[in-house]
């Protein structure tokens, strides 16, 4: 098929670009989550994120411009690579949701050994430890990471804050994950499980005995 008058490099950039989304979102979602991940692989997956939101918007236009004869091979092209882009982000979005879950669920599984260093500690002593710090070396011979490149530290906190801010637990650890764009998740563990479905401005998604809060 010929479109007379129509920027064939432009085209063939929107096009690659529509094939590409299916593979590019849940590789940038894998890759954020990595040992070495980074939270700029999400910013490619807020590029195709913004591109649907344009698609969506002037798919209408070029449904008009069809019944007009100058602008009907430029419309034709466009909505070829609309109709290509839809259901491939579609696929993308799915794929990236799996990846997301996948990696979420393999660091809820990472960390169990330092919640069995917590409440181990907290059966002898009586009380959770203050700092994690204060698990080594009789419990852990070192304060594990989270295998996470783009966010590899617990926070740990106990205590009156833990408390008061975290449905009265007596500690809780705490992970800020990496996100595109605006927003600020989190990633906690409440040792008593007791996860309110909506809290702190948004709501919470339970992965294993970890819960994600998207705000």
């Amino acid at each position: 098929m010929k479109f007379p008058d129509l920027n064939l490099r432009e085209f063939s950039i929107w096009f690659l670009m529509a094939v590409s989304v299916a593979v590019c979102l849940p590789l940038a979602e894998w890759l954020s989550l990595s040992k070495d991940g980074d939270a700029v692989y999400l910013y490619v997956s807020f590029v195709y994120y913004i591109a649907f939101l344009v698609a969506v918007v002037i798919l209408p236009v070029f449904l008009v411009r069809l019944f007009l004869k100058r602008t009907r091979p430029r419309a034709l092209a466009w909505l070829l690579v609309i109709g290509i882009y839809l259901p491939c982000f579609s696929v993308g979005v799915h794929l990236a949701k799996q990846y997301w879950t996948a990696g979420w669920e393999a660091f809820s599984e990472r960390s169990q050994p330092l919640i069995a260093a917590i409440r181990e500690y907290e059966r002898d002593q009586g009380k959770p430890p203050e700092t994690l710090a204060d698990l080594v070396p009789d419990y852990l011979s070192a304060v594990p990471d989270t295998g996470i490149g783009a966010c590899s530290e617990y926070q740990y906190f106990t205590g009156k804050r833990a408390q008061n801010e975290f449905e009265g637990n007596p500690w809780v650890l705490q992970v800020i994950p990496p996100v595109a764009g605006i927003g600020f998740d989190l990633v906690l563990y409440f040792p008593q499980q007791n996860y309110p479905k909506r809290v702190y401005g948004g709501s919470l998604e339970r992965v294993g005995d970890w819960a994600y809060l998207h705000e």
